[in-house]
């Protein structure tokens, strides 16, 4: 199951395998409701705890709720952050409570599990073959270009995360990151893509949207911020939703967004 939150402008999913472990990509944070992403899975589908914790990158707008996810599910058992960044980077003034969260999360993982127990092996996740990369920091870079990028694939769909990744970040990541990614594009029947920074213009990369090639993409961002570039409304292959070809879904009009996807390739989805 994957599930798209509404956080407006920031980015949360969460990733239920089929073995019942829980990913966590990104940790936003809706400041206009009380509703938490994280005590919504807690009480409502019995999760206290979480395998595998991905920040794509330490932008506020993806890092805002993580107290509220250290409160309700615990320490991740698997943390994956882009380490390469500097203190500065990844913590700002260190102030804030999820800088302080994050920094003492940053600095207590330093172990990558065996592969045994690591929640990207398909024999111990339930299946689900799941490949990440990312830039190292550098100067001149810039943060967003770091996003740590995770492709999601079972039963023949694919979900792709890129985090706020950039075209000038893309077209730098794809050389070392295509002999894991590109197998899993060829494989997919169907192709998801969560749109890199909200669907801006900014984020948008005709060489990302001709590979990626998604039949749908989601946009997470809340209205009153900059407008979704409708390249990636327009662009997309489509996809059969309730009996109508959907090229794009957005938080801002539908909501979260849940796929189910089975072991027979069979999927549904809903919006709230």
């Amino acid at each position: 199951m994957f599930t798209l939150w509404d956080v407006g402008h920031g980015l949360s999913i969460w990733i239920s395998t089929p073995n019942g472990q829980n990913h966590w990509i990104d940790a936003g944070k809706n400041n206009d409701t009380d509703f938490c992403p994280a005590a919504h899975v807690k009480n409502n589908y019995g999760v206290d705890e979480l395998d595998y914790l991905i920040i794509s990158h330490p932008d506020s707008d993806h890092l805002h709720n993580l107290p509220n996810i250290i409160k309700h599910l615990g320490r991740p058992k698997t943390l994956r952050r882009n380490s390469s960044l500097p203190d500065r980077e990844k913590y700002g003034e260190g102030t804030l409570e999820y800088q302080k969260i994050f920094k003492q999360l940053d600095k207590d993982y330093t172990h990558t599990p065996a592969w045994e127990k690591n929640p990207r092996n398909p024999d111990y996740n339930g299946g689900v073959t799941v490949k990440a990369d990312n830039l190292s920091w550098r100067d001149g870079i810039g943060i967003n270009n770091t996003s740590i990028v995770m492709f999601y694939s079972y039963a023949g769909w694919l979900f792709v995360c890129p985090g706020d990744v950039e075209e000038a970040g893309w077209n730098e990541l794809w050389p070392q990151a295509k002999k894991d990614f590109q197998p899993l594009l060829d494989a997919a029947e169907y192709i998801i893509l969560v749109a890199p920074h909200h669907g801006r213009s900014s984020g948008y990369c005709k060489e990302m949207m001709d590979t990626v090639n998604p039949h749908l993409v989601l946009i997470s961002d809340k209205y009153g911020k900059e407008p979704t570039d409708s390249k990636f409304r327009d662009n997309p292959q489509s996809l059969l939703l309730d009996g109508k070809m959907t090229k794009f879904l957005s938080t801002k009009t539908s909501g979260r967004i849940q796929f189910s996807v089975h072991s027979d390739g069979k999927a549904s989805y809903s919006t709230i």
